[in-house]
């Protein structure tokens, strides 16, 4: 999670996933794929306009799941029951139902996928866990413990590949995957318990007892933005679903 520079990176974190999540509510409650369809729209409207995306951004981040989308669309389809045949042959039966429901579902992973990218993309990780210790109120010892543990993760794959460039320099070779697993996964899950312990000591040194009672270098604030993004994505989208129902 890394925060570019667009008017979405402005507002508060907690607000906006909440707001995401609320939309994600909505496209599993829609059976309709031209709600799904526009709600999905709204999502990409949003990030082109106030997220900062580009179009060749958008499209490297969304073709992988591009390929999900067809074969879920085609199993659907393919495979599906209803009453109402379009099309036959074999073992393949496409039905006007089994079309709706393919393509519904497919559009609804393609709206989480981009409301989800939409969230991450313009979201830093240190904002966010101090969003959720002001906003949500979340103890401040889990606050710090989920960002040392989101830290560890680049070191750990540093880590990885380093051992691995050695293993090669000095012949190894390993066929079995499940020894090379235990091979690596010791030493990095030493490594990390030793890591973890000096964090912990160095935290205590500094004063650091986990109470709420502290100053914050980082203090994430509500302000009017975030209530008119929450409110007017919510209603763009309940309209959507309402005029296209009827």
């Amino acid at each position: 999670m890394k925060s570019n520079d667009s008017w979405l990176s402005t507002l508060n974190p907690t607000i906006k996933l909440v707001t995401h999540l609320l939309v994600m509510c909505v496209l599993m409650a829609v059976t309709d794929p031209r709600i799904t369809l526009a709600i999905w729209i709204v999502a990409l409207v949003i990030g082109l306009t106030l997220g900062g995306w580009r179009i060749p951004y958008l499209l490297k981040r969304l073709l992988p799941y591009t390929i999900f989308f067809v074969m879920i669309f085609w199993m659907m389809a393919a495979f599906g029951k209803g009453e109402h045949t379009l099309w036959q042959w074999g073992w393949f039966h496409i039905t006007e139902e089994s079309l709706n429901n393919g393509l519904m579902i497919a559009l609804r992973m393609l709206g989480f996928v981009t409301y989800g990218l939409l969230f991450t993309s313009t979201t830093d990780l240190t904002a966010m866990i101090m969003s959720l210790v002001h906003q949500c109120r979340l103890s401040p010892k889990w606050a710090y413990g989920l960002l040392a543990g989101f830290r560890f993760i680049p070191l750990f794959q540093t880590e990885l590949a380093q051992m691995k460039s050695a293993h090669k320099i000095r012949g190894y070779k390993q066929k079995n995957s499940w020894k090379s697993f235990i091979r690596y996964a010791l030493p990095l899950f030493t490594q990390g318990i030793r890591k973890s312990e000096r964090i912990a000591i160095a935290m205590e040194a500094r004063g650091f007892t986990g109470t709420r009672q502290r100053t914050y270098y980082l203090t994430p604030q509500l302000t009017g933005k975030d209530g008119w993004y929450c409110g007017l994505l919510l209603v763009v989208v309940l309209c959507i679903a309402v005029v296209l129902k009827t």
